[in-house]
């Protein structure tokens, strides 16, 4: 006690918010855990766009609709049910009256229309899903509009322009442009969940033209949601802990009571930990043993195919930040980079899990139905023809252009590497390379703020649309500054497109500009690798690679049913031996061990 009490009541204050944050100094083993290299980017929907973020907001938060955790079928959620209207423009879901916030209040249709109001008006990477509610692309522009010079622009009325309503408390109406099949998978996904807005407010920040921001820090331990599970504690750059909600309508299916994200920044580091027991599940094999454990047959190594490709994004706009000229801009030169990348060796000798080479943004086959004609292949000679036609190579460089990949990866490291050797060998340009710690080289994405950087995309739902609304002009998630106007022109026909065939005839029309005039360079189709133990339960394995927590649960009583099975079976082998008479000491021949029943032959045979 003298001890604590001759510490500055200042860092006393500290610990208790040090602790706070954490959850706690030394929470116990947490029922299911998981790791990966890097911590969380960030837990609020309206910014969140990498799979990491969206994972955990599944936890947390539920939307209208939620993913089946094996199928990822759309399935009702915090709507118990809704009717479609026979134009299939209008969506009216009906709220389940027991859905509950972390702190006891009902979940309301206000709740959504608070959420999705915030997505317009303070606009995040995935805000132009929202386009097609009706007149939610009109609000966001007049909103901006009114936000640039409010003397000049009226406040825009969001009740009057924007479709949807509130009957009552426990029924939203949405009211889409035109009817888009797939409107369930949209409202399950991370940009359609709730908020609860009384809980923000302490976190909110009002500014002289009456526009609202939130302070990030709404989303740390304490957060109010309505999913299956509670932030309980957050501990910077170390691990993320869920415990089961109290208050979640469905909490009886909920099987697991704590989820653990560990952050373990050295890969090799995750899988001693896996191998040890303390974790249950890599969703990141390390790259350095992966091929091996692939190549040795190893069980608990789950390799499957992902949904979209791994890629490098070019920055295509005319000039770069600090407005020097950007060579990249000239479409001969990311024809030549593209041309002068020969894809093979590097899924044979650099990623080595069984990845296909990829030239085009879509993976071919990834869509039913959906035609995608190849793109630009290894093709040295025209590659040299086009970067000398372009004029843009002063000095053996590319001026500005740098290939940035992140670090802690060191097949990313040695891909990036093999591509600039390609390029200096077969075009005589030298691109420098630049390593980036993850959240730096996605702010820098983010802010258009580089040349050429790794990057990949998933597609979010089983549409093509998920793909080619990337690079919509007016999308945040369209890093490469790309604009066409015939593409915006396509997908937005294609949008008020009915039929299902001229539909996906528009975006295959549309897809087919980005293959040409590649604003992104593709290298391979993504291969996912898990690892876990066959007493693990709830991983999906689908391609779209989305786990809900809300499925998964750990039997860790499976190894001493199989061990006591074992023991089992190997006793009722002995003693269902047939017996031997005794030998007599001197007439009988003496009897050799062949084919005696060995145990621990039986375990060297794989029995055990």
């Amino acid at each position: 006690m003298l001890r604590l009490l001759s510490i500055p009541l200042v860092l006393v204050l500290l610990l208790c918010g040090a602790m706070a944050w954490s959850g706690s100094a030394t929470p116990p083993r947490a029922e299911f855990t998981f790791a990966l290299g890097r911590d969380v980017l960030t837990l609020d929907p309206n910014r969140m766009s990498y799979g990491q973020d969206i994972r955990l907001a599944y936890g947390i938060w539920e939307g209208l609709y939620s993913y089946e955790p094996l199928t990822l079928e759309p399935i009702p959620g915090v709507a118990r049910s809704c009717d479609v209207s026979a134009d299939k423009k209008v969506y009216t879901f009906h709220l389940r009256d027991n859905a509950r916030w972390s702190n006891g209040d009902r979940v309301t249709a206000n709740d959504f229309v608070f959420a999705w109001r915030r997505m317009l008006e303070s606009p995040g990477e995935y805000t132009y899903l929202h386009y097609y509610i009706k007149g939610a692309k009109p609000y966001l522009d007049a909103y901006q509009e009114y936000l640039s010079d409010p003397a000049k622009h009226p406040k825009p009325d969001f009740a009057r322009m924007v479709g949807l309503e509130v009957p009552d408390p426990l029924t939203l109406r949405v009211t889409l442009d035109n009817p888009v099949t797939f409107f369930f998978e949209l409202v399950a996904f991370s940009p359609f969940l709730p908020l609860h807005e009384p809980s923000m407010r302490p976190f909110a920040r009002v500014d002289e033209k009456g526009h609202t921001t939130y302070d990030g820090k709404f989303t740390r331990p304490g957060v109010v949601g309505n999913g299956p599970y509670v932030l309980t504690g957050w501990d910077f750059k170390r691990s993320v802990r869920l415990t089961k909600s109290d208050t979640y309508w469905d909490k009886a299916n909920v099987r697991t009571n704590t989820i653990e994200q560990l952050v373990v920044e050295d890969q090799l580091g995750q899988l001693l930990r896996y191998d040890s027991g303390d974790i249950d599940w890599l969703p990141e094999v390390p790259a350095e043993v992966a091929p091996e454990m692939l190549r040795n047959g190893r069980k608990d190594l789950h390799v499957f195919s992902g949904y979209g490709g791994f890629f490098l994004t070019v920055m295509v706009r005319p000039t770069f930040p600090d407005g020097s000229p950007n060579p990249l801009a000239d479409l001969r030169v990311r024809q030549a980079l593209s041309m002068a990348i020969d894809r093979q060796p590097i899924v044979k000798n650099i990623t080595r899990m069984g990845e296909a080479p990829a030239t085009t943004y879509i993976p071919p086959g990834i869509l039913p139905d959906f035609e995608i004609k190849p793109g630009f292949d290894f093709d040295p000679k025209r590659a040299r023809e086009l970067l000398a036609e372009s004029g843009k190579v002063v000095n053996g460089r590319l001026p500005g252009v740098t290939l940035m990949y992140r670090s802690g990866n060191p097949t990313s490291a040695a891909m990036c590497q093999s591509i600039v050797n390609g390029w200096r060998s077969i075009l005589g340009v030298d691109v420098p390379l630049e390593q980036q710690e993850s959240k730096t080289a996605k702010d820098r994405l983010k802010d258009k703020n580089y040349s050429i950087a790794t990057a990949n995309w998933f597609g979010d739902y089983p549409d093509a649309s998920t793909f080619t609304d990337k690079y919509l002009s007016t999308a945040e998630n369209n890093d490469s500054g790309w604009t066409n106007k015939e593409f915006d022109a396509l997908c937005d026909q294609a949008t008020r497109e009915a039929d299902a065939v001229k539909r996906y005839d528009l975006l295959e029309r549309a897809n087919r500009l980005i293959d040409v005039e590649l604003p992104i360079i593709p290298l391979y189709v993504l291969s996912n690798q898990y690892l876990f133990r066959d007493n693990v339960h709830g991983i999906n394995t689908n391609p779209r690679s989305t786990t809900m927590f809300k499925g998964v649960w750990v039997d860790r009583d499976a190894k001493q049913r199989r061990t006591a099975t074992q023991q089992k079976d190997r006793a009722s082998a002995l003693q269902s031996e047939p017996q031997q008479p005794e030998p007599r000491p001197s007439s009988s021949r003496p009897r050799t061990s062949a084919g005696r029943f060995s145990p621990s032959h039986a375990i060297a045979q794989g029995r055990g």
